[in-house]
């Protein structure tokens, strides 16, 4: 099942996706050069990097295993640094101590030391916003402006649990079953990759908004930290590194403007997103009506729009203050 026709599966897929943001963005018709790099982390951890574009503003985007090429339109008059965090992507295998918040942090200052950038603009999405968010506090000194894309809320209670059940509803409970079971069987005993996208086939139409744009969710599961038997002994441990989070008292102190996209479609609740902003001057909310959690694909034209504005020290139009 998982033989020839999974790799042809793969290769159609790949191609119908890149077709459909040919369509949705004319730039990705003729794809921006880029370079890639290795860094080397502070404890030795080789983190892998690609840069695009050229200009005296550097905006650095961790996750570029999600991320793909959906942002390389702000590369115009602007140079882009994209990277995989450390036991993601094309990065560095790590065992669990080594991962975490912390870490996160001083990956940061290790990719922006690496490209020679004085100051840079960030652009975290999903649970990295919060390693974002924490070097921004940190390093004022190195800010710009700071972009989180469908972050986590800035506290763990109420909105974790409020995450966790949104998505169980949106998933299919008997084939959550059905695959419990084959696991529970040996299937995928040495065949990890193949068990990295059924979970994906499962979960995909979950966290979009229209589930029918499922398929151009990118398929990370050629990368062996992509696979469960690392991946979730990772995530665990980014998890249990936030422990019970809270960083409300901690927004005020952010000394940068702060732009927070969220689509009204996702399984993370918007009312976290909502507490990011709320009461702070320099910071403004866009919502998108009918997106989900994959804003990059779901709604490219309309996120690079307000990025690239939120940059050139514009807000987005349709972005509003929370008292």
């Amino acid at each position: 099942m998982f033989g020839l026709s999974c790799c042809w599966g793969q290769s159609l897929r790949r191609l119908a996706v890149t077709a459909v943001l040919a369509l949705a963005l004319p730039m990705y018709a003729h794809a921006q050069k880029s370079v890639t790099g290795i860094a080397t982390a502070t404890d030795g951890v080789h983190l892998w990097y690609r840069v695009v574009g050229q200009g005296a503003e550097t905006v650095v985007i961790p996750a570029a295993l999600y991320h793909r090429n959906t942002l390389d339109a702000l590369a115009r008059g602007r140079r882009l640094v994209l990277f995989d965090p450390r036991g993601r992507g094309r990065s560095d295998t790590i065992p669990p101590a080594r991962a975490g918040l912390e870490f996160e942090v001083s990956d940061l200052e290790t990719i922006r030391q690496a490209v020679g950038a004085e100051r840079i603009s960030l652009i975290g999405w999903s649970g990295i916003g919060l390693g974002a968010f924490t070097y921004a506090l940190r390093h004022p000194e190195r800010l710009e402006r700071l972009v989180m894309l469908a972050p986590l809320a800035p506290r763990r209670t109420p909105y974790l649990a409020q995450m966790i059940a949104n998505r169980r509803s949106r998933v299919d409970s008997a084939e959550q079953v059905r695959l419990d079971a084959r696991v529970a069987a040996g299937e995928f005993k040495g065949r990890e990759k193949a068990h990295c996208r059924e979970i994906a086939r499962l979960n995909d139409s979950a966290v979009f908004g229209d589930p029918a744009k499922a398929h151009l969710r990118p398929d990370v599961c050629d990368w062996p930290n992509e696979w469960p038997g690392r991946n979730g002994p990772y995530s665990r441990a980014i998890m249990g590194s936030f422990g019970d989070w809270d960083w409300r008292a901690d927004i005020a102190k952010l000394a940068i403007p702060l732009l927070v996209i969220h689509g009204d479609h996702d399984t993370f609740p918007l009312d976290g997103s909502r507490e990011w902003v709320a009461g702070k001057a320099d910071a403004r909310l866009l919502v998108l009506a009918g997106a989900g959690h994959w804003l990059q694909y779901e709604r490219p034209r309309e996120l690079i729009s307000a990025i690239d504005g939120f940059l050139k020290g514009r807000w987005p139009a349709g972005s509003v203050a929370v008292p």
